[in-house]
């Protein structure tokens, strides 16, 4: 059929439209390598960035130096994107220098997730940690266009001095007091609080006492859902060395060659005796508890408070005194060390849980691993854990369960383990007061070596999985951690 052309027109009006250009769509990620405290003039295309990460790659030699030199005045440029919701700081060893963060804080107005890996983040000056300080109080509290400040909070590798972990629990506290709406004119958003750290006591002695144990729970606020205090095992390298993981940096010469021989591994939580631990419960539990579980009475506070509300005088917040979560969905307290009736009061408390990670005391006997599943369900006759889905059980040996370990074989010690490691008929018995339980795991220390259980529920309501034997001799271990506990 042959196309012919209206009298007048011209033939190129007969050609089809040119397809238009689906422009290309803008990027919404980034993440900025800085080798200095001064951030890139952004392009046009940032404007609708969403999520940001900051890495240092800042000389060594050099970061002492940039830290004691005055921040540019433009180090955060007016071209930064007030697009971006989520923001990473990752590997600033020594922190930052003041007001760098302030500064940041101010272009951020609609945070909601920040993550800080691997870093002393009030710094090794005043001038640093007041600053840190400044930039947690603005965006904990938040401004009008984000909605109330974070929504996740998520702290790894983090040190600090001390009392900077509690002032963190007091802003939060604070914004989460009915009373002081007025004052903030906003209520905490933040849902999920996830602070992790990667197990490093091996090689490091010192290493439990740098982590702020005694006031991460401070920042347990009733706007929370899910709360995670994790103590994580170091990677561990595949034995055929065929794996792109990377060895850890002390386990390697100055050539970057593996040092031969064993590497300890797992994890050991801080004593039952911290005072994080104490505070864990109140905050999870609604009441003041000894290391021991035992309830806590505190008349003489209770009275002093009442006194000073009398006299009229300014209340003044201690942080870690607010009340905690009451429907957290997932908990992770590996870092704290409980035993069997201290987690079946948290279980009785929190009614909602489905995700559980705890580490508990366990002791190289039947007895001792009734007590374990019973405390899942608030107790013996308990009817809590009803939602529970998900429970990886971290055990922390007594001196019991050591003593058997010294003195036994590997074959001996496997037949210990069978002990202490629920069994298939276990799981279906817990499956009664569980019933929507779909996974289990049970470690001691994280270490493989010592073998685990892992247990995972098939469609028809059976129990598929079972008993992993340790590998190795695991005596050493066992002694060491029981000495702590």
């Amino acid at each position: 059929m042959t196309t012919v052309a209206h009298q007048g027109q011209p033939p190129e009006a007969m050609k089809p439209p040119a397809a238009t250009e689906v422009p290309e769509p803008l990027p919404n990620a980034a993440q900025i390598p800085l080798e200095s405290f001064k951030l890139p003039t952004f392009p046009a295309q940032a404007a609708a960035l969403q999520a940001l990460t900051l890495t240092s790659d800042i000389k060594p030699s050099e970061y002492s130096d940039q830290l004691a030199t005055a921040l540019d005045p433009e180090a955060i440029p007016p071209t930064f994107p007030k697009s971006i919701e989520a923001l990473t700081l990752e590997l600033f060893s020594l922190g930052f220098p003041p007001p760098f963060l302030t500064t940041l804080s101010k272009a951020l107005p609609k945070l909601k997730t920040l993550t800080l890996y691997s870093q002393l983040v009030d710094g090794v000056g005043d001038g640093s940690r007041k600053d840190a300080g400044e930039f947690f109080n603005d965006i904990l509290i938040g401004k009008k266009e984000n909605g109330g400040g974070l929504r996740e909070l998520h702290l790894l590798d983090v040190f600090c001095r001390k009392g900077f972990m509690a002032g963190l629990g007091g802003i939060l506290e604070e914004i989460s007091d009915p009373e002081a709406e007025s004052t903030y004119q906003v209520r905490s958003a933040l849902r999920f609080l996830e602070v992790s750290y990667t197990y490093r006591g091996h090689a490091d002695e010192s290493f439990l006492d740098r982590i702020p144990a005694d006031e991460l729970p401070a920042m347990l606020v009733p706007s929370l859902l899910a709360a995670s205090f994790s103590l994580a095992a170091p990677p561990e390298r595949p034995s055929d060395s065929s794996s792109d993981l990377a060895d850890d940096p002390l386990y390697v010469d100055e050539n970057g060659v593996p040092i031969p021989g064993r590497r300890p591994e797992g994890v050991v939580p801080v004593s039952p005796a911290n005072a994080g631990t104490a505070l864990l419960m109140r905050k999870l539990t609604g009441s003041e508890v000894d290391h021991e579980g035992l309830e806590i009475v505190k008349q003489d506070e209770q009275k002093n408070e009442q006194q000073d509300e009398e006299d009229g005088e300014a209340k003044i917040h201690i942080p870690g005194t607010g009340p905690g979560p009451r429907n957290l969905k997932m908990l992770d307290s590996t870092i704290y060390t409980l035993d069997t009736e201290q987690l079946a009061h948290i279980l009785r408390a929190q009614k909602e849980l489905a995700i559980l990670s705890a580490s508990v005391i366990v002791s190289a006997t039947e007895a001792s691993k009734k007590a374990l599943l019973d405390s899942l369900r608030g107790g013996k006759d308990g009817s809590a854990g009803k939602d529970l889905e998900v429970i990886e059980i971290v055990g922390v040996p007594d001196a019991e369960f050591s003593q058997a370990v010294s003195e036994s074989t590997q074959t001996t010690t496997d037949e210990l383990l069978k002990q202490i490691f629920p069994s298939q008929s276990d799981m279906s018995d817990l499956l009664t007061h569980l019933p929507r339980l779909e996974n289990f795991k049970m470690t001691i220390l994280r270490a493989s070596s010592f073998g685990s259980v892992e247990w995972t529920r098939a469609p028809g309501g059976s129990w598929n999985g079972g008993i992993v034997q340790g590998k190795k001799d695991t005596k050493g271990e066992a002694e060491t951690t029981a000495a702590k506990v």
